[in-house]
Order: structure tokens, then C-alpha cells, then sequence
């Protein structure tokens, strides 16, 4: 599977206003400040805690990342001096900084909404705790952020284990995939596939909102999934465990036929084992794919089939030559 060149899209900056739209419900948020100033751009996926700026030290401050006051930032401005606080917050404000969200409905000092609004500052306040706030705009920044690409493929949950199915058009990816369907597993995107890399280091493979769940069949035409075999055979997401590259059989190529050396491929970055499976009549791939996830499961696990089964054939060696 050739991976070099593959169109990876990564977002340069999202707007508050992004966090704002898709968070609010999760986060309770509202705007109490810096309302023109919603359209700011978020550069990077992590956040920041202003204690060290509040108290006047300012070399190394994290501008540039989304702001979260909590119980310690608001006491401690509340405990200043008017004189003091708006020396501290001058200095702040002399950066660049893309917003500031409250935590546990907090209500920050008059001083400091009027400096943010007069500097177009959003500032957000949300009902939940700041660990619950924390974590949850990090997950949302790390999804927003993540490096993605779109590629021509098949995806489906087999036993758990995400395949991602590559090869030619008209080698059988789709009619693989729907074999799989039919006998119990999932499909999660056919033709287009978006692929997301995860602060994790893993892949994740999703549907397209206009194509989702649907199928194209040569000979029979497009088939909804969803519709034609229910809401329990589909899939929005996968983690990708496994590629299996589907080609037509070369009869002057040589296969694996031990599974002694695990091969992978990069998809963004992320090292992914791969299997290339050779296809002619007679062989039935959706099978073949199912032991194929099997199988990387037990070595998940620890257990390498083909590694045991030569260990015991060396032992047996070195016995007979004793």
C-alpha cells in the first residue's frame, strides 16, 4: 500500500466560536465577556493555566493556548490590591490570547471583564469542574486538530478489530466487506474513508456524513446498510487494529505463507500491521479476513501462532539431532 502520497489535511486554527458551538451543550457554556471577539483563532490543542502570569511572571506564558480560570486563578485575583490586579492583568493582556473559559459557574472581577471586553477577549463560563472542563476541551482540541486524510478503501469492525481493506478498484472491497456484513460484523465506511490520527498515536476510521452507511455493488447498484441489514451492522467509527491489501494473484510473486515476520504500514505516522492477501477464484476473502483479525487479536495478546508452532519444530529438531 503506497502511503507517500497521501494528501494529509491538518487545521492550521479553529475560532472559539467552533468550542463554543460544539461544546456548549456538554460544557454548559456561556458567553460573559468579549463577546466580539468569538471569531478568535485557537492555534494549538492545549490548554493553559494562568497562575504564574497572574502573579507577574510572564516569562514562558502559554498565550496562545485557551485559557481555564478555576477556584485558585479567581481567589487569588480577588485577594490583590485593585492597583495590583490591573498591573498583573496589563501584562497579560499585552499577549496575544485566544480566549478564557471559567470553571464551576465562577464569576471573574469587574476589572477583568471590562479589560476583556475592551480588548475583544471572549470569555466562557461553564457548571462543570475544572478537571471536567480540562479534560473534556482537550479531547474536543485534539480531535479538532488532528492530522486526517481521505483514502479509497473499506472499513469494517471484525471481532473487534478495525480493517481498514485497500486494492484496486474492482478487486472486491466492497463485496468482501458485505460478506462480512452478512455474517455478523460491521461496516463503517465503503469507497470514502476519513482517517484521523488520535493523540494516542492510533488511527481512527470513519464514515463520511453524505456517502455514511452506503454500499456500491457492481451488478446490483447502491444499498443502504443500515437500512437493508439494521442499525446493529454499522459503524460511525473505528480504531484501525489492521490493513489488508487485497491484489490479484501473481503467479510470479511469493506470499507469505509462514506469518514468521509481522509487516506494517504508516498511515500518518502511525506504524499499522498490514497483511497483502492475494485473491483468485476459489478464495474466499471475508473469511480469510476473519482470521486475519482473529489472529491479530491473540497477538494483542501475546500469542504469535506461527512463532509457537516453529518453536516446537526447533525443538523437536535440536531433540532428533541429540
Amino acid at each position: 500500500m503506497d502511503t507517500q502520497n497521501l494528501p494529509v489535511n491538518r487545521k492550521a486554527s479553529i475560532a472559539v466560536a467552533r468550542l463554543l458551538d460544539r461544546m456548549s451543550d456538554d460544557l454548559e457554556l456561556e458567553v460573559i465577556g468579549g463577546f466580539q471577539g468569538i471569531g478568535r483563532p485557537v492555534l494549538i490543542s492545549d490548554i493553559n493555566r494562568p497562575g504564574l502570569a497572574l502573579s507577574g511572571y510572564l516569562d514562558y506564558f502559554a498565550n496562545d493556548r485557551v485559557q481555564i480560570l478555576g477556584n485558585t486563578e479567581i481567589h487569588y485575583m480577588e485577594q490583590l490590591s485593585p492597583a495590583e490586579l490591573e498591573s498583573r492583568l496589563q501584562g497579560m493582556f499585552s499577549f496575544e490570547i485566544p480566549a478564557f473559559v471559567l470553571s464551576r459557574g465562577l464569576r471573574p472581577l469587574p476589572v477583568f471583564l471590562d479589560m476583556c471586553n475592551r480588548r475583544g477577549i471572549p470569555v466562557l463560563m461553564s457548571r462543570r469542574t475544572t478537571d471536567e472542563l480540562i479534560s473534556s476541551i482537550i479531547l474536543f482540541l485534539a480531535e479538532e486538530f488532528s492530522s486526517e486524510t481521505i483514502v479509497h478503501a473499506t472499513a469494517v469492525d471484525c471481532y473487534g478489530v478495525g480493517c481498514l481493506i485497500v486494492g484496486a478498484p474492482g478487486i472486491g472491497k466492497s463485496e468482501t466487506a458485505l460478506e462480512l456484513v452478512e455474517r455478523g460484523h460491521r461496516l463503517v465506511a465503503d469507497d470514502v474513508v476519513t482517517l484521523k490520527r488520535r493523540r494516542e498515536e492510533s488511527i481512527v476510521a470513519e464514515t463520511s456524513s453524505v456517502v455514511e452507511h452506503h454500499m456500491e455493488i457492481r451488478g446490483v447498484g447502491i444499498i443502504d446498510i443500515k437500512s437493508v441489514y439494521g442499525v446493529g451492522r454499522v459503524r460511525n467509527s473505528e480504531r484501525i487494529g489492521l490493513v489488508v491489501e487485497l491484489e490479484e494473484w501473481n503467479e510470479d510473486a511469493e506470499y507469505d505463507r509462514t506469518g514468521l515476520s509481522d509487516s506494517f504500514v504508516n498511515l500518518l505516522g502511525v506504524k499499522v500491521p498490514y497483511l497483502l492477501i492475494p485473491v483468485r477464484p476459489g478464495r474466499n476473502i471475508a473469511i480469510i479476513v476473519e482470521v486475519a483479525a482473529l489472529t491479530h487479536r491473540l497477538k494483542e495478546l501475546g500469542v504469535h501462532p506461527a512463532q509457537q508452532l516453529n518453536q516446537r519444530l526447533m525443538t523437536l529438531m535440536n531433540t532428533s539431532n541429540d
